[in-house]
């Protein structure tokens, strides 16, 4: 009786984990169905400030990028925000511990992305952060209500319990682990446009890539056409031809944290890649540390202009 039990046990677990900790993608067609639900909250953080005044999902809420989801009171100020940053946030959306998030963009999922991401790394129960495939761009696309007026909530007393700060990795932890070469398993994933891993589009003081970075372009995942995630297989596959495998530990940075967040949710969460860290202060922090290296650098100043025509 003890070894069935233990077996049990076993298979409760095991099931448990390919379950758990999961943030997952949800229809348009759910949501639309779930817009009633109390205990969903939906948060609109397109690129633009002024896009949600001129139509959103009905009952969503709004978190501002450049505002709301970087931490504005140090350099850069795309970092992620502090903890009573974050605290101000949640409290403010009026979302609580048990509260389901659905998260939208007009950006690929981009920034959607990393509000899921930053709540994930405070804590957050992942099985209740939901991504909305194809975000306002499928929305749109099917017919479904945009609403032009502002959403008012009653603000909640939101507390961080554990910070999940396992999950983050920081210019210092990249140098020593990957440019040196501590942790010679590590694998660095830039997932940038191609752009600006060849400095064919300099975004900072300096372009190119940190040593050893392979590039996927994260949004590569995405559809064109309506914004929605490809299959697995396609989103594997274009990871695998250059080499990222989920049997290795992955390093994700992108320029400002965004495309990392995308790129971790992709990897870690549609893929099921067990070992995935993210990098939130990118190429704009690492460019800016003129001591730290980079390969196929190029100065803003040396940078080909362009001809006016």
């Amino acid at each position: 009786m003890k070894v069935r039990a233990l077996v049990i046990s076993v298979v409760v677990m095991l099931l448990l984990a390919s379950t758990g900790w999961a943030i997952s993608l949800v229809e348009a067609e759910w949501l639309k169905a779930n817009l009633d639900d109390k205990n969903i909250r939906i948060v609109d953080v397109s690129n633009k400030a002024d896009a949600y005044g001129k139509g959103h999902i009905p009952g969503a809420v709004q978190v501002k990028r450049y505002l709301d989801l970087g931490n504005t009171n140090t350099v850069p100020p795309t970092l992620y925000p502090t903890k009573e940053q974050f605290e101000h946030l949640m409290s403010r959306l009026g979302i609580e511990k048990d509260t389901t998030v659905v998260a939208y963009d007009d950006t690929y999922s981009l920034f959607a992305s990393r509000l899921l991401v930053i709540m994930e790394l405070y804590g957050h129960d992942t099985n209740k952060l939901k991504l909305l495939n194809g975000g306002s761009v499928r929305w749109k696309a099917m017919n479904y209500p945009m609403n032009a007026d502002s959403v008012s909530v009653k603000a909640s007393q939101y507390k961080v319990d554990k910070m999940r700060s396992e999950l983050l990795v920081t210019w210092s932890d990249i140098y020593r682990d990957v440019v040196n070469g501590a942790k010679k398993d590590v694998l660095l994933v830039d997932v940038r446009p191609a752009a600006e891993y060849t400095a064919k589009n300099i975004r900072s003081i300096r372009g190119g890539y940190i040593p050893k970075a392979v590039n996927v372009t994260g949004a590569d995942a995405n559809k064109k056409e309506d914004q929605t995630f490809k299959t697995k297989d396609e989103i594997r596959k274009m990871f695998e031809e250059k080499g990222v495998t989920g049997d290795k530990p992955i390093y994700s940075y992108c320029h400002s944290g965004d495309r990392a967040a995308h790129g971790y949710v992709v990897m870690k969460h549609i893929l099921g890649f067990k070992n995935v860290k993210f990098y939130d202060g990118g190429w704009a922090e690492w460019a800016s540390i003129v001591s730290l290296p980079a390969d196929g650098q190029v100065w803003l100043w040396e940078a080909p202009k362009e001809e006016k025509k």
